[in-house]
């Protein structure tokens, strides 16, 4: 189970660990995911994330946490209750691309 301590403590270590730039995912009881981009506000029950919004052009970049300024994707804020969160993913490989199963996957 997710908590404040999991974005406080947990979730800095496992992105140091990774090499300090990974892409991290926000995946959603729903299906929904956030890739994000900072942790904005740690709070009993939620978290706020600076998520980028990736665009159906722009899937295919890998917006890394604690991106630079020059990247091409804009951000915004979602605040996330910890029972939503199904998982949260770091993925540090170098891969400019990920296929995923479905249509059109090539």
């Amino acid at each position: 189970m997710f908590d404040a301590d999991y974005f406080r403590k947990s979730l800095p270590h496992d992105v140091k660990a990774t090499g300090g730039k990974p892409v991290v995912e926000v995946v959603m009881l729903s299906g929904h995911s956030y890739r994000v981009r900072s942790i904005v506000d740690v709070d009993d029950g939620r978290v706020t994330l600076e998520a980028y919004l990736v665009k159906a052009d722009l899937a295919h970049h890998r917006p890394l946490f604690g991106g630079t300024e020059g990247e091409p994707h804009e951000r915004f804020r979602v605040v996330v209750s910890y029972d939503a969160i199904a998982s949260v993913v770091l993925d540090s490989s170098e891969a400019q691309t990920r296929v995923r199963p479905g249509f059109a996957s090539g």
